[in-house]
């Protein structure tokens, strides 16, 4: 069996702030699509940032954004899945999060709404390049149907609300960390295992024939789900736990190290 689709995490695991996309990790890549194989990235950035940060790996398949609850064509920008908060969801997680105090961002479309203002928002406007709104009160634009929603703060703030929303809404909503110091709350059927899912249907791939490499905690579910879950050296513990095998970390070319193994192995296409 060759695998089909590999599915890529971004940030931290074929690039970081101090290590851009490699030669070496793009040179694998267009192996892997002259294989026959898809290359996708699932990335918890939006979309347009996801593509600006991809764009010299010239993807043309599907790609996932918005932490999975949002599949659209890298070329053309056309919406192929998207899997928003129902009004109730947003206004419900609203409430519970009230007590923490703590900022929140709300997303639609490719704008940030928030409460209220801060350096810390501007800056996270700035540096993606979206814009940001600044409202009375997020739920009583609950019915914009937002993509996500993302509580900012202290990392043992944001481990605790990751941990108690978990327990409060359980299967109700897909909640999860990305940066230790963000928290994000989905649609339940959102989440980058789900985008993979949906992907495979839309491109007639098994499940089996996936390959899904990460790093972070909002990888968990996507490694644990594909049908060989690569972690990259370095990762969280809890996505080391589901990997199916660790590669090596992303300054050693990690990514490109495992492809490589298993290009020569005949395992891809």
């Amino acid at each position: 069996m060759g695998y089909k689709l590999i599915a890529l995490d971004i940030d931290g695991t074929i690039r970081n702030a101090d290590y851009p996309i490699s030669n070496r990790t793009r040179d694998a890549l267009n192996k892997v699509i002259e294989l026959g194989a898809v290359v996708t990235v699932a990335t918890g950035r939006m979309f347009q940032s996801a593509v600006k940060t991809t764009s010299d790996l010239n993807l043309t398949s599907p790609i996932a954004s918005f932490q999975g609850a949002h599949v659209a064509d890298p070329l053309t920008g056309k919406v192929l899945w998207h899997m928003p908060l129902t009004a109730s969801m947003t206004v419900e997680a609203l409430n519970a999060l009230e007590p923490w105090g703590l900022e929140t961002m709300a997303y639609y479309e490719h704008d940030v709404y928030v409460e209220k203002n801060s350096e810390r928002v501007e800056s996270y406007g700035i540096r993606n390049e979206v814009g940001v709104h600044v409202v009375d009160d997020l739920k009583a634009i609950a019915d914009k149907l937002f993509t996500r929603l993302v509580v900012v703060g202290g990392e043992p703030d944001i481990q605790e609300i990751e941990t108690q929303m978990q327990a409060r809404f359980g299967s109700r909503l897909h909640i999860t960390r990305s940066l230790p110091y963000f928290c994000e709350i989905l649609h339940p059927d959102g989440g980058k295992h789900k985008a993979l899912a949906w992907m495979c249907d839309y491109l007639d791939i098994e499940q089996q024939e996936t390959i899904a490499i990460g790093n972070g905690y909002n990888d968990v579910h996507m490694l644990g789900w594909a049908g060989l879950g690569v972690a990259i050296g370095g990762a969280v513990e809890e996505v080391l736990e589901v990997a199916d095998m660790v590669t090596d970390p992303i300054e050693e070319d990690g990514v490109a190290t495992m492809l490589e193994s298993l290009i020569t192995r005949g395992l891809i296409g």
